[in-house]
Parts: C-alpha cells; structure tokens; sequence
C-alpha cells in the first residue's frame, strides 16, 4: 500500500549558520523556510513515506496561492483572478533535489487548494459578485490548471484540497465543473482531498473527475460506509489530526483492516488491495507539535507494513 501525507507539516525555520548561508542573508537572499521543507521531507523518508509533501510551510493552504496570483490584495479579491507565474514549482523541484540523492524511488506530491475553498476565504471588493460567484470559482480553477500543467512533469500525483465540498455551503456541481477545469491535460494520478463527514454527498463525489478520493476515517469512522460504493481508488486516512496524542500502531491497523474488509467486498475496487488503498493521515500537520507529527506517521507506516506482510 502506497503511503503518503495530506500535506502540510510543522513549521520550524531555519537561521543562517554556515558561512555561505549568512552570506545569502546579508545580500537577502537567505531562505528561512529551506529548512523546514529538509525538515519536513527527512521526517518522511525516515518513517518510510513513498510520496513525500515540501511540507506547505509558505502559508496557509490558502495564502500560499492568493498571494502568487494576479487580483489579490492579500484574500481581498480587487480585479480578475488569473495566474501569473507557477507557485509551488521551485519547492517541489528543490524536494525532488534533496530526495534524489538520499532515495531515488521516492517522488513528491503536487498539491492545490481548489477552487470552491479558496472562493470561500476570499472577501470580494471587485469584478465578482460575492464569493460564491461561479465566474470566480471558473477563473480559479483555470489559474489552478496553469499551476497543475506546470508541476505535473515533477510530481508523482497533484492532490486538489477541497474541504469546503462537505460543509454543503457550496454547490457541488459548480464544485465539479471547476474540478473538470482544473484536471484538464493532467497526464498524472490526480486526487481530492475533503475532510469532514462526507457519507451524504458521496454519491456526487463519486462522479469528479479524479482518480483517486481521499477522506478522513480516523476522526470521522462513519466515512467507512463509502468504502462499500466508492468507484475510485482511496485515500485512507488513518491518523486523526485533531488530537494531539500518537495514534497507537495497533489502533491504526484496526482502522485500517476494518477499511479493507468494506472495501474488498465493493466490486467497483481497482486491481489489488494493494493498488487501490493509499494510506494517509486525516488532515494536515501542520497545527501538530513536531514530535507527534512525526510519531503519528511512523505509527502509521508501521500499522500499513505490518499489514502487508499479514495480507501476503
């Protein structure tokens, strides 16, 4: 079972040390965050992570992207929303660089926040009519597409982030349509994170045009009754990022066999189990102390290895 991260990890910055470094910080040029994003990437490949996340320590999932495009004045929306440059491309590359020579079989996930939960932090001053506007919602997802086209040759998979979807505040085919935008020439695994209780909308969710849905079990185990009818593969999420006690690895593979039992009884599965069910975290990490960020994940490679070998 493939084994990966939602996203983002604690934030701990750096500060100049070596002589090269406080040379950087003297002409400005010093990156304060490169060391969280080592950080972040050695605690993953030390537990045993496949597909490995920067860490998103810029921002928030929502700062990270209105402060790069154009028709922002931070999450005040004044003129059209279109893109500009790509934003995550120069992290995910200096990942893919310091992953290379420590692991070369590893590979680092996109990921966007789409466009319904960035509509829905947005406070609209110009151009569009409220934040629920489908023309903004459309002019974000294009943008978004930009960004995709342009990591999708360095990444393993580009995961969309759209919790907003389970809260019912937005339109789900609006949600969709945007999704189709934003997915549009994506050669890539792509998949779709939405956090929260999802049982009364699966049957929309079911019909995006991603590969792979993935949702949160651990803090939401009413979501195992979607395994029965899910027509994609599955992001598992086993560790529950809201409490800040380590998941037990013994919790975990309950968690996790309860999962494939409902699973491998749907005939809509993918392949093998193997295939099909990739192992994450609920949510995010970045609000975790850094220790138990890193104790939850190496719970949770365990419980998914110990697992494999019982199934083989």
């Amino acid at each position: 079972m493939l084994k990966t991260v939602v996203g983002s990890y604690p934030v701990v910055k750096g500060k100049p040390e070596s002589i090269s470094d406080k040379v950087k910080n003297f002409f400005g040029k010093y990156d304060e965050y490169e060391f969280s994003i080592k950080k972040a990437l050695d605690d993953q490949l030390n537990v045993g992570i496949d597909v490995l996340s920067d860490g998103q320590i810029r921002g928030d999932m929502v700062e990270i992207f209105v402060n790069n495009m154009y028709g922002f004045e931070g999450r005040r929306v004044v003129s059209r929303v279109e893109f500009v440059k790509p934003i995550t491309l120069n992290d995910i590359k200096y990942s893919l660089r310091y992953i290379s020579s420590k692991n070369s079989k590893k590979g680092i996930k996109g990921i966007i926040t789409g466009p319904s939960t960035l509509a829905s932090s947005l406070r609209i001053e110009n151009y569009y009519s409220d934040n629920k506007d489908e023309d903004l919602i459309y002019d974000l997802a294009r943008a978004l597409n930009k960004e995709a086209l342009s990591i999708q040759n360095h990444v393993k998979m580009i995961q969309i982030d759209e919790p907003i979807l389970s809260t019912g505040m937005y339109d789900l085919e609006i949600g969709k349509k945007a999704v189709d935008i934003l997915t549009d020439g994506i050669n890539v695994p792509t998949a779709m994170h939405v956090c929260g209780n999802v049982v009364k909308i699966f049957d929309e969710l079911n019909q995006f045009n991603v590969d792979i849905l993935d949702h949160e079990f651990a803090s939401c185990k009413q979501n195992l009754e979607i395994l029965a009818k899910i027509e994609k593969k599955v992001g598992f999420g086993c560790i529950n990022t809201k409490l800040k006690s380590v998941d037990t690895v013994d919790e975990v593979k309950e968690l996790i066999l309860e999962g494939i039992e409902i699973y491998a009884n749907n005939n809509n599965k993918f392949g093998t189990l193997n295939d099909s069910i990739i192992i994450d975290p609920d949510c995010g990490m970045r609000l975790l102390p850094l220790d138990v960020a890193r104790a939850k994940l190496g719970n949770m490679v365990l419980a998914a290895s110990e697992i494999e070998k019982e199934i083989h």
